[in-house]
């Protein structure tokens, strides 16, 4: 039976701001998985993976669903938390 680990979120930032940052090799992994140039006002959600010394980062943009979030991290073996989801959610409604 797999572990399934719980994701955090840590912060959104900018990504200029989390590239000047312990964040950096998350963000730059993220956008070459994701085949995306990074532009220094693009957002990134970081989470942490829980029992791991793991962080995940995610793009942000205005289309962004928190399902399509949930969908990534579970290829991850891992589920948002209560509290992360809401305020993602909150965080996306208010870009749109």
């Amino acid at each position: 039976m797999e572990h399934t680990f719980i994701a955090t979120l840590t912060g959104i930032v900018s990504v200029k701001e989390g590239l000047d940052s312990d964040m950096a090799d998350y963000i730059v992994v993220r956008s070459k998985l994701d085949n995306r140039l990074l532009k220094d006002d693009d957002t990134v959600a970081i989470f942490n993976i829980s029992g791991t010394t793991s962080y995940q980062a995610f793009f942000i943009d205005k289309d962004t669903t928190i399902e399509q979030i949930k969908s990534k991290l579970e290829e991850l073996n891992s589920l948002m938390n209560h509290d992360s989801e809401e305020m993602l959610k909150e965080y996306i409604k208010n870009m749109k």
